[in-house]
């Protein structure tokens, strides 16, 4: 009897992209904060959220949520991220 190794990796096929340009300042900016829905989170994330806005004088707070903390962010949602905010955290908060 033979043994067959199955490697169960597939290939990964990404893009890399440039990073975004460091801002200037943040003052008069919108921030965006994408939550991954994980248990506490966003209250930690409001809370880093607005302390940014009253320290730096930003504009505006736009929150965003995940439909599921253990998948990617859908496009729609990175999208309408892009398209509203100047600058933009990502975290975990449990």
């Amino acid at each position: 009897m033979a043994l067959v190794f199955l490697d169960p990796r597939i290939e990964t096929q990404s893009e890399r992209a440039a990073p975004a340009l460091r801002l200037d300042s943040l003052k008069g900016k919108r921030l965006g904060i994408l939550w991954n829905r994980r248990p506490m989170g966003d209250k930690l994330l409001r809370w880093v959220g607005e302390s940014l806005l009253r320290k730096y004088q930003m504009a505006e707070l736009f929150f965003f949520q995940k439909t599921y903390f253990g998948n990617a962010a859908p496009p729609d949602i990175i999208e309408a991220l892009a398209d509203k905010v100047d600058a933009a955290i990502v975290g975990v908060g449990d």
